[in-house]
């Protein structure tokens, strides 16, 4: 564990009596400033176990809560899109979609609906508990997704839609990131993702709680915590 910054030296003191030798250059998280300086001590051999497994414990395991993404239930998630290069099309291609479309035309200079336009163009995750062909027109349209109308529906071929309905599974959009991991954690899911220049993924996977609203909570790989819009009906 190159990352540990800590020599541990086994001494043989003598027929039945081992020590241990602990010198850490690194201080814990958990530490004080004073602890940054170098500490060493002789243990017993009981307590030099004890001592070396705390210390491990404490370097695997830090308490900053941005470096404990992964702590937890894992859960298995299946990513049903994947597409590397896709990028969100631009302002103005998004624009002259949407005036396109009977559905939106003119009023989409015009509220409610030019703020509903706003606020699906300003999020970059979206989570989904509910699930209807129709209802997922304004969630595709919206978020920019439609340049990849072709590559999505197999996320829906099978049984997935009357999961979705019945509480049995979620899902999530990822715009521009990319899912590292996925866990449940103090009665919420958090998913850890990394920012990336182009690329979508739409994830799906187990729950394990019954609510109406989805505790979804993302944070990228440094611990900054995003936006999540739910795209539900």
């Amino acid at each position: 564990m190159d990352h540990l910054f800590a020599t541990t030296l086994l001494l043989t003191l003598g027929a039945g009596s081992v020590g241990l030798l602990m010198v850490s250059h690194r201080p814990t998280l958990a530490s004080s400033p004073s602890a940054s300086t170098i500490r060493a001590g002789l243990l017993s051999s009981g307590a030099a176990e004890s001592a070396l497994a705390s210390y491990l414990a404490q370097v695997e395991s830090p308490s900053d809560p941005a470096l404990q993404t992964q702590a937890g239930d894992t859960i298995a998630a299946e990513i049903c899109v994947d597409l590397p290069d896709w990028q969100r099309p631009s302002d103005l291609a998004q624009m002259k979609q949407l005036e396109a479309m009977p559905a939106y035309g003119a009023a989409i200079q015009d509220d409610p609906l030019a703020e509903t336009v706003k606020t699906w163009w300003s999020h970059d995750i979206f989570s989904f508990t509910t699930y209807g062909l129709s209802a997922r027109t304004d969630p595709i349209y919206l978020s920019g997704i439609w340049t990849a109308i072709d590559d999505i529906w197999d996320c829906y071929s099978a049984n997935q839609p009357e999961q979705i309905n019945q509480g049995e599974l979620a899902e999530m959009w990822l715009l521009h990131h990319r899912l590292v991991g996925l866990v449940w954690q103090d009665d919420q899911y958090l998913a850890t993702v990394e920012p990336t220049d182009t690329g979508l993924q739409l994830v799906q996977f187990p729950r394990r709680e019954s609510g109406q609203g989805l505790p979804l909570n993302i944070v990228t790989t440094t611990g900054q915590a995003l936006a999540v819009m739910s795209g539900d009906w």
